[in-house]
């Protein structure tokens, strides 16, 4: 009868692990992180003309039902970018830029899938002026 009662428990216990690993989305915070990337800049730019404002997050997401069909728009990088840049006023691209991954689960209801980047936001200083009008050209 004890052997029962002991295989039993182990039972209800590896159920209860099984359950409990299933909530990520609940019990930890930060879900599965995957692909990590570090870039330098997000548009090519000239070292002395930039004005770094401060540093912005931004993210996109997307819903799978039964982890299997998604139900939300896809992800999309670029919306993440400007995200974060317009988080910043006067921001108009991003430097030092770091990307990830992220899955939350959500049991029994599916998938959460995030792209995240975090990087410095810059606003690049104009460049002078041209000398004369460029409609007209030179005199003769």
């Amino acid at each position: 009868m004890s052997r029962i009662v002991s295989n039993g428990c182990l039972f209800i216990l590896f159920i209860l692990f099984l359950f409990v690993n299933c909530m990520g989305g609940i019990t930890d915070k930060g879900g599965r992180v995957r692909n990590t990337g570090l870039i330098s800049e997000a548009t090519l730019i000239r070292k002395d003309k930039l004005n770094i404002l401060g540093s912005a997050e931004g993210e996109s997401s997307t819903f799978f039902y039964l982890g299997l069909f998604p139900l939300t728009n896809p992800l999309n990088i670029e919306y993440a970018m400007s995200q974060a840049v317009q988080k910043i006023p006067g921001g108009d691209t991003l430097v030092n830029v770091k990307i990830w991954h992220e899955t939350h689960y959500f049991f029994p209801l599916g998938t959460v899938s995030v792209v995240k980047v975090e990087g410095d936001v810059i606003s690049v200083k104009e460049i002078d002026p041209p000398l004369g009008d460029p409609k007209v050209g030179p005199k003769k």
